[in-house]
């Protein structure tokens, strides 16, 4: 053949690499074992070189798709032999239903990895010793059935029953648990010992409602609040506000961030009504 015109109309290995997106390497591979061969082969001193026509790009992708996809080099390597119409659909389907559920896996890991970076960013940005008022946007949660503690004396029980309990949308174990209290006279009553847990689980048909706030921080074991349930309520009567709703702790910092338990910062969030509300005294927003 003309070298001109070789050159003209083949790639090398190396182009055909850069233009597949296929290590060189990798079409070594695809070379050995079949699955696909250079559309010609250099002669005489140059016979090991591979030349690859720029139209054989779109098998090159689908096998690598395929491969990545976990398909059999083998069942690869039979279609590249021998292949019909219907061969094709019927592994393009099979692959698809693949890919959709890597899809959904990779948007909860994504989605779970989101809220564990929110949660520290708000545990880094938090002055531990203040107490503040806050406007917080609504936060879809998936609320468990009401703890029942007539047969223990501590919560780990109880969160055991929401961990495994059967929930609608079903619960993945994966994001953060907190405590719900459906008002500050129960949180007071017991702060160690929550009348619910929550999942931050995005796709929970209840919410943490829109609303005004009054947030602490302490740290500490799992389920102590070193007076912070006092601290609030003084809080609250010196500046003129209200409880008239629920109550929620979450850990911002836990076993996934610090690695001395007794130092797990926990956040709780009484919502607040303005009764003889100090001007002095200005929301924060938090988005």
């Amino acid at each position: 053949m003309n070298k001109r015109i070789y050159d003209k109309d083949y790639l090398t290995g190396k182009e055909f690499s850069e233009l597949s997106g296929i290590a060189e390497s990798t079409l070594r591979k695809y070379d050995k074992i079949g699955i696909l061969h250079p559309a010609m082969r250099g002669s005489g001193e140059v016979s090991k070189r591979r030349h690859y026509s720029p139209t054989q790009v779109t098998m090159a992708k689908m096998i690598k798709v395929f491969s990545e996809m976990g398909v059999p080099l083998d069942t690869i390597k039979n279609l590249t032999k021998e292949r019909t119409p219907i061969m094709v659909l019927k592994l393009l389907r099979k692959t698809m239903d693949a890919a959709s559920n890597g899809i959904r896996f990779y948007k909860d890991v994504y989605s779970v990895i989101k809220t564990f970076v929110s949660l520290l960013q708000e545990g880094l940005s938090a002055t531990e010793t203040e107490i503040a008022l806050e406007e917080m946007l609504a936060k879809p949660i998936l609320l468990g059935y009401e703890n029942d503690y007539s047969e223990t004396i501590g919560f780990i029980r109880e969160y055991i029953r929401f961990r495994s309990a059967t929930h609608r949308p079903k619960l993945n174990a994966s994001f953060p648990v907190g405590g719900y209290w459906e008002s500050m006279d129960a949180f007071l009553e017991d702060p160690s010992r929550p009348t619910r847990f929550f999942s931050l689980d995005p796709h929970g048909l209840e919410e943490k409602a829109a609303g005004l706030y009054l947030v602490g921080y302490t740290r500490g074991y799992y389920g102590e609040t070193n007076g912070l349930p006092e601290r609030l309520k003084a809080f609250a009567k010196a500046n003129g506000l209200d409880f008239t709703g629920p109550v929620y702790n979450i850990y911002l910092e836990d076993e996934i961030s610090v690695k001395d338990p007794g130092q797990y910062l926990l956040q709780v969030s009484a919502s607040v009504t303005e009764i003889g509300y100090s001007t002095s005294l200005r929301p924060h927003r938090r988005f």
